[in-house]
């Protein structure tokens, strides 16, 4: 797939296929005894989602494509009409997964525990497909991000990338191990990992020098035309198709470190409706995910924080 021109008018795509339902606890004191609230506050979760929320925050709105089952299901439409994050949702026969997130003394210690979610039926991923056709004819950028819902669906990138093969839209995936290999058979996406992903997937280390001319020739092989890999607080790699680059991040005290990637990945979409080279986007989304670990929830930081942060990342050539 190439890569689409800079069109303002032209929507953003995300799509979730393991939506969350998350509950957030914070206290500046020890979890140890009960607690009694007057109700306990969540948010919905998903990276698809996460990203759509930042790109509400950054003023370019996405649609959020998802499934979504039984009463949780129900919350993350309301919340997600709440917050203001234009959706699509597939009903699933089985309910939508529960996270549980702790955050404790103003996020020295943060904990959480997420369920892997139930597998989809085959006509549920169909409707998904015929949505995603419906909706990718207006699309300039279409991101599909998360794990998968139970064990057997892996191939579900690939198919959704094979139903969208004629679009014009760039692809942007952030999957990992076998979702993200049966994506790189079909190619033709920008790739958004971070390193512990990468080794994972593809069993190489890109920060190594060793072995990261390895890795983007892996690139090249599967026609992916970009990668962003980050690390934590620790630097972070760009790919753009012919040189790779390495960027200092902002130095920001970390509150969580959930959802981080997601508005990383946010900014860099941002930066590429705006008609940002793959560089210069890179910058504003590192800026965006540092934004993000200074705020509890997943994808809540705005543009002003960005800006801030932006003349703070530094980037050099290295190959």
């Amino acid at each position: 797939m190439k890569q689409a021109r800079y069109n303002a008018g032209i929507m953003i795509i995300t799509v979730t296929p393991n939506a969350l339902l998350e509950y957030q606890v914070e206290s500046e004191i020890s979890f140890a005894g009960g607690h009694r609230l007057n109700e306990i506050p969540f948010t919905v979760g998903g990276k698809g989602i996460n990203v759509a929320r930042m790109l509400r925050n950054l003023g370019r709105p996405a649609l959020a494509m998802t499934f979504v089952g039984g009463s949780n299901g129900e919350k993350i439409k309301e919340k997600l009409k709440q917050q203001g994050v234009l959706a699509h949702f597939i009903e699933t026969e089985a309910e939508t997964r529960v996270g549980i997130s702790l955050i404790e003394n103003n996020g020295e210690k943060h904990r959480w525990w997420i369920e892997e979610g139930k597998f989809l039926q085959e006509s549920e991923i169909q409707k998904m497909i015929r949505l995603l056709q419906k909706e990718s004819k207006s699309a300039a950028f279409i991101a599909f991000s998360g794990s998968v819902p139970g064990r057997k669906d892996q191939d579900l990138y690939w198919r959704l990338i094979e139903s969208i093969r004629n679009s014009n839209a760039e692809i942007y995936v952030d999957a990992r191990e076998k979702a993200l290999v049966d994506a790189c058979k079909i190619g033709g996406f920008f790739l958004k990992h971070n390193r512990e992903e990468t080794i994972k997937t593809f069993s190489k280390d890109p920060f190594d020098s060793n072995s990261c001319a390895d890795y983007f020739r892996l690139l090249e092989k599967f026609k992916i035309w970009g990668a962003l890999i980050t690390d934590g607080k620790n630097n972070a790699l760009l790919w753009d198709g012919k040189a790779a680059y390495i960027f200092e991040p902002a130095n920001v005290k970390e509150i969580s470190s959930v959802g981080c990637g997601d508005a990383t990945l946010a900014g860099f979409i941002y930066a590429r409706k705006l008609g940002m080279s793959l560089v210069e986007s890179a910058v504003v989304a590192l800026a965006s995910g540092a934004a993000d670990a200074g705020h509890a929830g997943p994808c809540e930081a705005d543009w002003a924080e960005v800006q801030e942060l932006m003349p703070k990342i530094k980037a050099s050539r290295i190959i």
